[in-house]
């Protein structure tokens, strides 16, 4: 809510417009029952235009970096359901935060990670559970920002560290995607009622006061009856998460079915306990049984008995627990699974499944071409219609990553890899993806005003931009006038920005003319600007580098501004088969980084996590990376700048190979040395 002030009412007939909203208002209040009721007087949303944070929670005073505080018409769909989301985030943190507040600032996890758990609830309750949920799988599975990447790889840190140099390293993806999965898996294992009513006694017993970790996990155990205490110390305390096999076996003459459950952990770890929930589906689609249990040990067996025999396995649905399943499902079950699931999550990972291992065998053999069993099914999912209204266009999500380590960091190959596929689908079905293009066009175009209406529409939008990516790929002139008729006759800025980023990595005569044009457009606008940056620092095309150093060197781009540096710095690191694996990229890097890292650690920090799993790239990238950022842990003070000194060194020794072929090269580096960390 932003406060009105009733000392400069406007003239009529605005002033009475005013009152009727206010009454209209005044009305809709008086019928909720809120789960937490704002106790101050006043609350405000204050615009901050230079934050490192999307939102920063302050008593009657939340800032909201200033792009995202209010629909805007540049803004795009992503930011939309951000700004939708940090709203309800801040506001929510009056009670967790500020009323209750953490006893040390190793509790920031508890201040977030509830916080989130409530955010994502307003979410699924505007966009739909799936939605949502499918949402947070992408964040968790997608390539150069992906939680499980961050916490598995040289830059991974604990949910409460042993210690930090500024209070800003608690910030991470691990603060905001891992820790609320563990509260979501207490809440799995507890259930929904138990677990409010835990956290209402909690913030009964503990409001206008501090409160430990223990004080929360105790809350939740009283509620329940359960034992969380060392469930919580293993996943609180412990870097990774758990990966595991999972074999089976089917008693003909029992009818019983098997789960055999084995955990891979870590050297000196311990392993996790964690819900898995499972369920055994018949050939059309219905669930058989279900299995919720609460699994604790390296290995465990679960029986479910006098049960038929599953077509297919429908294994930690609704991604119960934080970690990956290893399951090796024959085609035929993953195609099935795809078709008849009916919780959608398990239709996405068995998709995810099936593109994984086709991208896998594309890599393997370059001259190879997409099965007719992929472009088959990938078409057909984008024509059913059904699951895109409940998922949105997000479920056809084609990451440029697999699950195999040997190949996971072949960036550019990867790319192609990617655009290989999609071209197959647009060679085959061009004219029936035209009609489905058209489809969801018409179908995103708005009917009311709601924020449930808005969430269709988005959804609408995605299908038809995944539409226009699909064509893209052909890079032909009639496909470079469809893109340029959308960028032309677009009526928001994610249609445009879709568009834009289509042509910029075309052939097409005259996408520089459009670059230009758009560009002086965008710098115009802030909120503009920073979507047009992140277009440009993302971009595949051939001129990638070079043109995110001509915007880094425009008069637009304020390096000390937190918005540009995301947008621009941030997406290109991500960006790594640009970053990484061209020569003038490492260039930029090196040169960017040093100049980001006396303006602002936290978004200098957050450029070098690209360099965490350099030892599993190829040899001929590993040295040089390695002396990137050798030379750059020379030239950083450690008493300047502690946060970027630190984690350029916990990367190289994270990278033991990458380090080795170093040394052997240029010697050991002096500043790896035990004295020179700066604590």
């Amino acid at each position: 809510a932003t406060e009105i002030s009733e000392a400069a009412e406007p003239a009529e007939p605005a002033a009475q417009k005013l009152r009727e909203i206010r009454a209209e208002l005044a009305e809709l209040v008086g019928s909720i029952s809120p789960g937490y009721k704002y106790t101050g007087t006043v609350y405000r949303e204050i615009g901050m235009q230079n934050s490192d944070f999307g939102g920063m929670e302050n008593v009657g005073n939340t800032t909201i970096t200033t792009n995202r505080i209010m629909p805007f018409a540049q803004i795009t769909d992503p930011a939309f359901e951000y700004m939708i989301r940090v709203k309800v985030h801040e506001y929510y943190h009056n009670q967790n935060g500020s009323e209750v507040t953490g006893k040390s600032p190793f509790e920031i996890w508890l201040n977030e990670a509830v916080t989130v758990n409530v955010e994502e609830q307003y979410h699924a309750f505007l966009f739909g559970e799936e939605y949502q949920r499918l949402g947070r799988v992408l964040d968790l599975l997608a390539p150069g920002y992906e939680t499980f990447a961050l916490d598995s790889g040289a830059a991974s840190m604990p949910i409460i560290p042993d210690g930090f140099n500024d209070p800003n390293d608690l910030i991470t993806a691990v603060t905001y995607v891992k820790a609320p999965e563990f509260v979501r898996m207490v809440e799995t294992l507890i259930g929904k009622e138990t677990f409010v009513r835990g956290l209402d006694n909690y913030f009964k017993k503990f409001g206008h006061s501090n409160a430990s970790t223990g004080d929360w996990i105790e809350a939740m155990e009283e509620a329940s009856g359960q034992p969380l205490k060392e469930m919580a110390e293993v996943w609180l305390k412990q870097t990774k998460f758990p990966v595991v096999d999972v074999a089976t076996e089917y008693d003909e003459t029992s009818q019983n079915f098997t789960f055999r459950l084995k955990q891979r952990v870590p050297e000196g770890g311990k392993p996790w306990d964690f819900p898995f929930r499972a369920a055994l589906v018949d050939e059309k689609g219905n669930d058989l049984a279900e299995v919720l249990e609460r699994v604790s040990g390296e290995q465990a067996e679960i029986t479910v008995e006098n049960v038929a025999k599953p077509a297919f396995l429908s294994l930690n649905r609704d991604y119960s627990f934080y970690g990956k399943l290893v399951y090796d499902a024959s085609p035929e079950e993953l195609l099935l699974q795809v078709r008849k699931d009916s919780n959608i999550i398990g239709r996405f990972t068995a998709f995810y499944t099936l593109v994984d291992r086709e991208k896998l065998r594309l890599l393997k053999d370059p001259e190879a071409k997409p099965t007719e069993d992929f472009v088959s099914l990938y078409y057909k999912l984008l024509n059913d219609r059904e699951l895109l209204e409940k998922a949105g266009g997000q479920f056809l999500a084609i990451f440029e990553s697999v699950e195999e380590e040997e190949y996971a960091h072949r960036y550019q190959a990867l790319y192609e890899v990617k655009q290989k596929l999609l071209r197959a689908v647009a060679a085959k079905y061009t004219n029936s993806l035209l009609s489905a293009y058209r489809y969801f066009e018409e179908a995103s175009a708005a009917k009311g005003e709601t924020l449930e209406e808005e969430a269709r529409v988005i959804k609408n939008r995605q299908a038809k931009n995944v539409c226009l990516g699909i064509l893209a790929s052909l890079d032909t002139p009639d496909t470079h006038g469809l893109i340029k008729q959308q960028f032309e006759d677009a009526t928001c800025a994610s249609d445009r920005l879709s568009a834009f980023a289509a042509y910029l990595d075309s052939s097409a005569p005259d996408k520089v003319d459009i670059l230009r044009a758009f560009e002086a457009e965008s710098k115009q606008n802030l909120v503009a600007w920073e979507a047009f940056l992140g277009v440009i620092a993302r971009s595949s095309s051939a001129d990638a580098v070079e043109l995110v150093r001509e915007m880094e060197k425009s008069e637009a781009f304020r390096i000390k501004q937190a918005n540009d540096q995301r947008a621009l710095y941030a997406n290109f690191a991500r960006n790594r088969k640009k970053s990484l694996q061209t020569e003038e990229g490492r260039r930029f890097m090196a040169e960017a980084l040093r100049k980001l890292a006396p303006v602002n650690e936290y978004s200098t920090v957050h450029m070098l996590n690209t360099f965490a799993d350099i030892d599993l790239m190829e040899k001929e990238y590993r040295l040089p990376l390695a002396k990137l950022l050798a030379d750059l842990l020379a030239d950083l003070d450690p008493e300047k700048v502690p946060s970027v000194y630190n984690r350029a060194r916990k990367l190289l020794l994270g990278n033991s190979k990458s380090l080795g072929e170093y040394e052997s090269e240029y010697g050991k580096s002096p500043a790896l040395e035990p004295e020179k960390q700066k604590k």
